[in-house]
């Protein structure tokens, strides 16, 4: 039984605090074992050399140590061009447990050939692409780690259910362009899905969060309860420029560019003025709201 949005909304007030840093910037045990999934949705974002964000699904994350992480360059080239302008990044990663965390990280490379490129390889998510091996393998230093969160079903359903009847919030927002196709809308709006939206923050860093709903509300705004990710949400200011990211179970995904507007305390909105594939074989390719 999903609970009724006001009865959701003053339970979540009771949540400790999800910010804070870990005491060492080093992968406990539970975050280790979830960046080792082959399948587990993880997400790297980074920024352009107009600050703009970037954000998208990079399956092939994974640990090399406690303080590095490994992914292979699959059709990245975005993502690449924006590593080798600026090296900070935010990596997240969220488990079918509804458990995640975002990391903070200095971008140090791609290499060719070596270790890194042989544990990519033969990950089971690149032994049997249909596509091609990696071009070469990046590694990222671990230099910040957040409290870890713990959804739960509940959560996600009534985030849903109050964001749905909520459209009206985003609507004020909507610029009447038709950006968003019915497909990219579609994912957005289902329940089973994971979503992140990403900014730069204060310290000119981009951050990586994921939220319950990215509810479509117009053609080009999508609605979002900031619970419970309120305070990893912090630093994202009124009218600025975000990524928001989809991956379903298939997996496709899309993502999404635009201005974040502030609704209220616990509700954002995210206003599309472009919409991108993000997964193969049309990653990077920008989307005709109307083809």
């Amino acid at each position: 039984m999903v609970v009724p949005c006001e009865t959701a909304e003053k339970k979540q007030t009771a949540h400790e605090p999800v910010t804070g840093r870990t005491t060492s910037p080093k992968l406990d045990d539970r975050l280790y074992e979830a960046f080792q999934g082959d399948m587990t949705p993880k997400f790297l974002a980074t920024q352009d050399e107009s600050g703009v964000p970037n954000v998208v699904p990079i399956i092939s994350i994974q640990p090399y140590d406690r303080s590095t992480l490994i992914f292979g360059n699959f059709l990245m080239w975005k993502t690449e061009r924006n590593l080798k302008k600026n090296p900070l990044v935010s990596v997240t990663v969220f488990t079918k447990e509804l458990f995640g965390a975002t990391l903070r990280g200095v971008f140090r490379g791609f290499e060719k050939t070596g270790e890194y490129v042989d544990i990519v390889n033969s990950s089971p998510h690149m032994r049997y692409n249909a596509y091609m091996g990696v071009r070469n393998a990046g590694s990222i230093e671990i230099v910040d780690i957040s409290r870890p969160f713990q959804w739960t079903k509940l959560e996600i359903l009534s985030g849903n259910l109050c964001s749905r009847l909520r459209k009206g919030w985003g609507r004020k927002f909507t610029q009447a362009r038709n950006v968003l196709h019915p497909l990219v809308a579609e994912k957005f709006a289902r329940i089973a899905a994971v979503k992140v939206i990403a900014y730069i923050d204060d310290q000119g860093s981009p951050c990586a969060v994921p939220v319950v709903a990215l509810q479509p509300a117009a053609p080009d705004v999508l609605l979002f309860p900031k619970r419970p990710m309120t305070d990893y949400l912090g630093g994202l200011r009124e009218g600025a420029e975000v990524a928001a990211s989809v991956i379903t179970m298939e997996p496709v995904a899309f993502q999404v560019k635009g201005t974040f507007r502030n609704v209220n305390d616990r509700w954002g909105a995210v206003v599309v003025d472009r919409a991108y594939h993000a997964s193969p074989p049309f990653v990077g390719k920008l989307i005709n709201p109307g083809s």
